[in-house]
């Protein structure tokens, strides 16, 4: 399954501790821990002889990338059991496999790009070496890890080697940063990717190593090494050293938790609960325990955001609860409150990150996190309910049980008002939503039963129908004397009810040829509002049926000029002064004063006459009213006063 204790230390010349990752490092395709579709591609072409000139491996740290490129030089050197060509399945006990596995063979040159980034370096080691041939193997392969960090010279002066190498000669790239690798150098490999290891696997393999060791080892310690190890398997090798190292070869749950500074699932859960229940006395206990304990405030954003996006995975039928007892989270709220929790707590996290006070950065972000996250879905969900309620009566109201959420268990045996949700939800005692009663100008008969808007504009509609009298404009005779005594009435009831009509009829100009036919008469730039009350007509017939006891019937009218006829009518209309023409004057010195002092010039173009003193204005009965001045007091609506 892997290299033994007895070939590592022959080939290190001594003896001694060997750490697991490397003690169990695989050395065939078949021992390499979840890559099996790259394993497998690679077996079946060097069984076909489908051998590529270069080869990229991508992936994150820890997951196998060298150590399929070692089994890959091993595979195509190997002269076991008499091979004379490539084998996919390499024996491990001839030079060239031991050599391999040691790094020691001469014909497999492992270089680290990122300690040799400089062009030179590169010629050096590879381009004034690719093209000796090998000196004992089959093939002379060049295994380079990390080769992001290579320079863009360094990329440009490998690229015709990478390109057309000579056929003893196999690339074999590494790296974790696939997006920092020039397409032109990965567009000459064949790329294989090399996905996390999941929890899963590498907790069944630390499981087995632990049986191979002797050591004893929990499940649910190898499930806290897994998860910490974040898909490397290296990693969580490495961490498996430290807890025999750290327990004396019995390791348990309590032990590596200790050693890793996890923070306890109970604190995670009061904090989880006190978020979801706004309970900011319990949310500083746990920050007092935090501080109290020695753990670290980052660690415990990280717990729990991790804590709500398991809940929200347990909402879609996924995952396991983070703690035992996590799904009773969802009777109390949405799958959308929570997903908004985890998206703020991550971007808390990165604010924490760089603060210099983590702890009290933690505490105060989660504190306003808590107090400003609503959840809208379970307040649309429980107005829905309100209205379902308050619309269907005693007889049809129904449970919130028949609500799909959880967080509807609970039957509504009466309709809430909207101060009580207010409270229930927002959890504070702040001043109460304002009654839809308050909103409409004119009280409803049903408006007492109705508790939602939607509920109490129908109630409304209903009311303005009923109470309309019946059009009996030819049997009842009209019971006011004339209509400028109900025309206030109707206009404070068009102001109740249709605002917008109102603002339309208070810019017109009203006449009453009879007493049961008035007609709006609009200014020509008003227009629009003729447009707008003709095409509401039916509402304000209706006000007017309302106010009047009888129908009304309305004509519209725009009129194109205002008529100033009064003006004329107060004072004989004068002569109209000429207008002296205007004639180009020729450019002469300007005159001076005999005493010194400055006058305006007679010869300035567009001036004449003198102005030196000041002139009353005339009388209202001498002015000309010209027809352009008619024109302007009728755009402005003004009039001529005495100056």
């Amino acid at each position: 399954m892997a290299m033994t204790e007895e070939t590592l230390s022959s080939s290190s010349g001594k003896s001694g501790y060997i750490s697991l990752a490397n003690k169990y490092r695989p050395q065939s395709f078949e021992e390499v821990v979840g890559q099996e579709s790259v394993s497998t591609t690679l077996k079946n072409a060097i069984k076909s002889g489908r051998i590529a000139h270069a080869y990229l491996f991508y992936g994150p740290r820890g997951c196998g990338k060298t150590t399929t490129a070692r089994i890959l030089a091993k595979a195509l050197n190997c002269t076991g059991a008499g091979n004379d060509k490539p084998t996919a399945s390499p024996c491990g006990k001839c030079p060239q496999c031991l050599e391999i596995a040691s790094s020691s063979d001469m014909d497999v040159l492992e270089l680290d790009a990122a300690s040799n980034t400089q062009v030179e370096k590169v010629r050096e080691a590879i381009i004034d070496t690719v093209a000796l041939a090998a000196g004992r193997d089959r093939y002379k392969v060049f295994i380079l890890d990390e080769v992001h960090m290579l320079s863009s010279s360094s990329f440009n002066a490998l690229l015709k080697t990478i390109e057309e190498p000579p056929a003893h000669v196999v690339f074999i790239l590494a790296t974790t940063e696939l997006h920092k690798v020039p397409l032109t150098i990965s567009s000459r490999c064949q790329t294989f990717r090399f996905k996390p290891i999941t929890e899963e696997e590498i907790s069944s393999h630390l499981m087995d190593l632990a049986g191979a060791e002797n050591i004893e080892l929990d499940e649910e310690a190898a499930a806290i090494i897994a998860k910490s190890a974040g898909g490397a398997l290296r990693d969580a090798l490495t961490i498996f050293d430290r807890a025999i190292a750290f327990s004396g070869g019995k390791v348990n749950k309590e032990l590596v938790s200790q050693m890793l500074g996890i923070l306890p699932q109970d604190l995670v859960k009061d904090c989880v609960e006190a978020i979801i229940n706004k309970d900011a006395a319990r949310l500083h206990g746990v920050f007092e325990k935090v501080r109290t304990e020695g753990f670290d405030s980052l660690s415990l954003l990280k717990d729990v955001k991790n804590a709500f996006g398991e809940i929200f995975y347990l909402s879609l039928n996924s995952g396991k609860e983070p703690y035992p007892g996590a799904k009773e989270i969802l009777k109390q709220t949405t799958p959308t409150h929570i997903a908004a929790f985890t998206r703020k707590i991550s971007k808390l996290t990165d604010e924490v990150k760089f603060s210099d006070t983590p702890a009290l950065a933690a505490e105060v972000g989660l504190f306003t996190v808590m107090q400003n996250s609503i959840d809208i879905d379970s307040l649309i969900a429980r107005l829905e309910a309100v209205e379902q309620g308050a619309a269907g009566g005693e007889s049809e109201k129904k449970s919130l049980n028949d609500i799909s959420s959880p967080v509807y268990a609970e039957p509504l045996n009466k309709a809430k008002s909207f101060d009580e949700i207010k409270k229930e939800i927002f959890n504070s005692d702040a001043p109460a939503m304002p009654k839809a009663a308050e909103v409409l100008r004119k009280p409803i008969p049903s408006q007492e039963k109705a508790n939602s808007y939607d509920a109490l504009n129908e109630a409304k509609a209903k009311a303005e129908d009923k109470n309309l009298p019946a059009d009996n404009s030819k049997a009842n005779p009209l019971d006011f004397s004339s209509p400028l005594e109900v025309w206030p009435a109707f206009k404070d009831d068009l102001e109740q009810n249709y605002p917008l009509i109102c603002e339309a009829v208070k810019a017109a100009q009203v006449s009453f040829p009879k007493k049961d036919e008035w007609e709006l008469t609009f200014k020509e730039r008003e227009s629009y509002l003729k447009d707008i009350v003709q095409g509401r007509m039916g509402d304000l017939e209706k006000s007017a049926l309302r106010v009047c006891g009888v129908k009304i019937k309305f004509r519209l009218a725009v009129s194109a000029k205002k008529n100033y006829s009064f003006l004329k009518e107060s004072a004989p209309e004068p002569e109209k002064k000429k207008i002296p023409s205007v004639k180009p004057v020729e450019a002469k010195p300007a005159a001076k004063a005999d005493d010194g002092g400055d006058i305006i010039s007679s010869e300035e173009a567009f001036v004449d006459g003198d102005y030196g003193g000041r002139q009353e204005p005339a009388a209202l009965s001498e002015q000309a009213v010209s027809p352009k001045v008619n024109e302007i007091l009728d755009i402005f609506d003004g009039q001529i006063i005495n100056g």
